[in-house]
């Protein structure tokens, strides 16, 4: 049996998702053998998440078509590090400027709210592995990427004097 991996997390050991190293991963199902808890009664790890409370959108459907008695599943919490609601002047609204080229679901896209406008593109002011400190992962993006609801509203441009379309 392979052994699950086992990272620091949040200051406890435990088994977890690896690093983002290997790229996103994204939980955004209740795990529904374990009720999200990710371990069982007698304290051992929940075999469907592996510990974790929480299961991808594959894991979900396979789960799924042995028990046709459940319907629907229980979406995970959204993390802290993403913004609460869509900025008016998302990226990825209708009619924004990256309408053509929408960031990747292959890596988070962050949220440019509170950075500052440095010859013509928004600079964060600090970072660290390749991430922007700070910087919450946009609304917008996952919204995209886990599947939920996206806002019609159409994209308005912020006052910081980018964003406007010629």
């Amino acid at each position: 049996m392979a052994e699950v991996p086992a990272f620091i997390c949040g200051g406890h050991f435990s088994p977890e998702v690896p690093p983002s190293g290997v790229g996103v991963v994204i939980l955004p199902w209740q795990c529904p053998l374990c009720e999200g808890e990710g371990r069982w009664g007698d304290g051992s790890a929940c075999v469907l998440c592996d510990g974790r409370g929480a299961i991808t959108a594959e894991a979900a459907a396979d789960w799924l078509k042995g028990e046709p008695e459940v319907s629907e599943l229980k979406r995970s919490p959204v993390p802290p590090g993403v913004m609460r609601k869509p900025c008016g002047d998302c990226a990825l609204r209708p009619g924004s400027p990256e309408e053509d080229e929408p960031p990747s679901p292959e890596r988070p896209f962050y949220c440019h709210f509170g950075m500052r406008v440095v010859n013509g593109s928004y600079a964060p002011a600090a970072w660290f592995d390749g991430r922007p400190l700070g910087a919450l992962v946009c609304r917008g993006w996952w919204n995209a990427v886990t599947g939920l609801a996206w806002l019609a509203e159409p994209y308005r441009p912020a006052r910081d004097g980018w964003g406007r379309r010629a």
